[in-house]
């Protein structure tokens, strides 16, 4: 009588692993505020205009395009446009996490020997209220001109393989074959609020520039010092941390190329690093362990109880043929 299988087998394919490539970096960016059918591509009319890299610290962020004749709030995007600019004027080249945290704040127009040194010298001018309004008034121009702000920024830090977790890999299809290949890191991109930053910086900028203004420049007054030896680091979470912060406020963005999912350098790209040209002369895999370590290793332990090795089972358990026809003779014998 034949059975149905509940659970058929409906295809197999033959298994490829890619070599890495040393000089090649492969990572999985995870946009966790972008649903899924709306990818950000030429298509959509938002394909990223810039990517760019911190490779020590690991940070990344992609700058997306900004439909601005829709849904768009002209005076607030121009506030904040020029908010990034003036902010970036001052020397700023990262804000949030990707900063340290750090803000660099432009030098006091009065301050007696700063000439020269440090971050541009502040305007001594209020907020430029008029340019804003002029700004809206002709907005196309503004935007034109960098003053508006018509890109959204997306960041996160890699997350690399660190021998505890999964490791993750990229499968690709071709025909009966499926090719993995091992990625470097996943990051998970977020919202990422600069224009918050920099508003908030120019706040700071201005409560100083009126203070200043009240109260005069103090005068640099010559101050005995003692020179000591500084550590250069730590061993406590908290010390380990102000190191990493301050490494990654020095480290330089590293700015990428960013090719369209339709573009033909992409298509090669995908053809070239994601699939096994060969395959008839791809070394065969082999496992590193039996069916009983495999076993050993994906089974589970009781409640308290420590697992027992499978195979240390399995040798407690003997059948001996001879003493199976010895019980089946008694068995005659006795009818």
């Amino acid at each position: 009588m034949d059975v149905e299988d509940d659970d058929p087998v409906v295809a197999e394919y033959d298994v490829y692993i890619t070599p890495d490539v040393a000089e090649q970096q492969l990572y999985v960016l995870q946009y966790l505020n972008r649903p899924p059918d709306q990818p950000f591509t030429k298509a959509t009319e938002s394909q990223p205009t810039e990517l760019r890299i911190k490779k020590d610290s690991g940070f990344i962020e992609v700058d997306v395009p900004i439909n601005i004749h829709r849904n768009y709030n002209r005076l607030a995007g121009v506030r904040w446009g020029e908010a990034m600019r003036k902010t970036k004027g001052f020397g700023q080249k990262a804000f949030g996490i990707a900063s340290g945290f750090e803000r660099t704040m432009p030098r006091s127009a009065n301050r007696p020997g700063a000439a020269g040194e440090g971050a541009p010298v502040a305007p001594v001018t209020a907020d430029d209220d008029d340019n804003i309004e002029e700004y809206v008034t002709h907005f196309e121009d503004a935007n034109e001109k960098g003053h508006v702000l018509n890109t959204q920024t997306f960041g996160g830090q890699i997350l690399h393989e660190d021998g505890k977790g999964p490791s993750y890999m990229l499968g690709t299809f071709r025909d009966n074959e499926l090719h993995l290949t091992r990625i470097d890191g996943l990051v998970q991109l977020r919202t990422q609020f600069h224009h918050i930053d920099a508003s908030a910086q120019l706040e700071a900028v201005q409560r100083r520039r009126e203070k200043e203004s009240q109260e005069g420049a103090k005068l640099a007054e010559p101050k005995a010092f003692l020179a000591q030896v500084k550590k250069t680091g730590g061993d406590t979470a908290a010390e380990m941390t102000q190191a990493f912060m301050k490494a990654t406020n020095q480290e330089q963005w590293q700015k990428l190329n960013y090719f369209d999912e339709n573009d033909e350098r992409a298509f090669e790209s995908y053809h070239e690093r994601l699939f096994i040209q060969d395959v008839a002369s791809a070394p065969k895999l082999q496992a590193k362990m039996d069916n009983s370590g495999f076993l050993d290793t994906i089974s589970t332990s009781g409640k308290g109880g420590k697992k027992k090795s499978r195979r240390s089972i399995q040798d407690l358990v003997e059948i001996s043929d001879e003493s199976d026809e010895d019980e089946e003779e008694e068995k005659a014998a006795a009818a």
